[in-house]
């Protein structure tokens, strides 16, 4: 009897393990793609933002079926806290593994800018969904850097062309002693120089800052028509309180750069944002965004995260990171490989996407690693819900 339940106990535990080892053999590795990004910087939500667009996308891309055969792909981050050191540490480490395809980063482009050497001498993709600096695509043959955001050529051109539409002649900028605010400043020179009339002084600050006073003073003695705001949320929010604390007939409006949209800034800056004149620049919001494909997405965000779309902060950053994502997957499926040099040279090969943010077609190209351009970017304001809406919608 007793070795009749050992024959029987051992029968049953070679078919449990060659279950196991059959389930084994199926599985596909996964895919890995890294995000470095300022995960753990106070007010910030950037980095979330981007995390929510890649996991957002591989959520769809795995349930379809994955790719190459059912490889499923996986997101991995790392906090660089906005350091471009930590930044450069950490795509060191991901390059290192074998088994990263793609890294993408996150909102500032210092950091950016010093992990793309890496990135192109180790042969690893780099992703850029928000990073705006000019230079973060421009890089030599076989480049590794692609990116889907603006530029700051892009929107210097926009704030300028809503500067002009609104008859301003006189312009200070507001500039981060950083390698954004020295990008910010050269784009907005060079359109000086090509198609714009005005006169304009720079005006630096250090990130950190919270007293502005002086520098507004400043830009009131040199009687400027508007602010050109270049900032994150932490710097344009006493900004904005700062201008408001003026005679209603001395404030001078605010044009904003995109950076304030990456954290909760209508709560930073308080009622004093609607106390001024104040608009921005985007290249995509979910408020009454008509597009079938916001809608599909914001239903996807809803299943995975129970959270109402129009409700993220950095919403650009997230539409961004979805698309590169998907973009990302159909260039893996065209090399037929997860071998990255072929999937850099795919993405240059890209036919189209729909994507959330625009309809792609041939995105990218040997010699440009722009998937937007300027049609994206259109000015914006705040509406009293803190909601981002095209200024055609007020």
């Amino acid at each position: 009897m007793q070795i009749m339940r050992y024959i029987k106990y051992s029968i049953f535990f070679m078919l449990i393990f060659s279950v196991h080892l059959a389930v084994a053999a199926d599985a596909k590795p996964p895919i890995l793609i890294g995000l470095t990004a300022g995960f753990g910087l106070k007010n910030s939500r950037t980095a979330q933002a981007i995390e929510k667009g890649v996991s957002l996308a591989i959520h769809e891309i795995n349930a379809s079926g994955g790719v190459l055969d059912g490889r499923p792909l996986k997101l991995i981050t790392r906090d660089d806290r906005g350091l471009p050191a930590r930044g450069q540490d950490v795509v060191t480490e991901l390059a290192d593994n074998p088994d990263v395809l793609a890294v993408f980063t996150g909102r500032f482009s210092p950091v950016t800018i010093a992990v793309a050497p890496i990135a192109n001498a180790r042969k690893i993709l780099l992703l850029a969904p928000w990073s705006a600096a000019d230079s973060i695509t421009k890089h030599a043959y076989p480049n590794y850097v692609f990116r889907v955001s603006l530029t700051d050529s892009w929107a210097l051109h926009a704030m300028l062309e809503h500067a002009q539409q609104r008859g301003f002649k006189k312009i200070v900028l507001f500039i981060p002693n950083t390698a954004w605010g020295r990008s910010c400043e050269q784009a907005l020179l060079q359109a000086q120089k090509r198609d714009y009339q005005f006169k304009h002084i720079a005006i630096k600050y250090n990130l950190g800052e919270i007293d502005f006073r002086h520098r507004i003073k400043v830009a009131s003695d040199f009687a400027a028509d508007a602010i050109f705001m270049v900032s994150n949320e932490a710097e344009g929010a006493p900004i904005v309180q700062q201008i408001a604390e003026l005679p209603a007939a001395s404030r001078m409006p605010l044009v904003a750069h995109w950076g304030v949209l990456g954290g909760d800034f209508p709560k930073l800056a308080g009622d004093a944002l609607h106390a001024v004149d104040f608009t921005l620049i985007t290249t995509f919001s979910f408020e009454n965004n008509r597009r079938d494909k916001a809608q599909q997405v914001a239903a996807g965000v809803k299943r995975l995260f129970d959270q109402d779309a129009k409700t993220m902060h950095a919403q650009p950053g997230f539409a961004h990171a979805y698309d590169l994502t998907h973009m990302l997957a159909l260039a893996i499926r065209e090399a037929g490989s997860a071998e990255r040099t072929s999937v850099r040279a795919a993405l240059e090969q890209l036919e189209s996407y729909r994507g959330l943010t625009r309809d792609y077609h041939r995105p990218f190209s040997k010699s440009d690693h722009e998937g937007l351009d300027q049609q994206q970017v259109f000015i914006a304001r705040y509406d009293r819900f803190g909601k981002v809406r095209k200024m055609s919608e007020h």
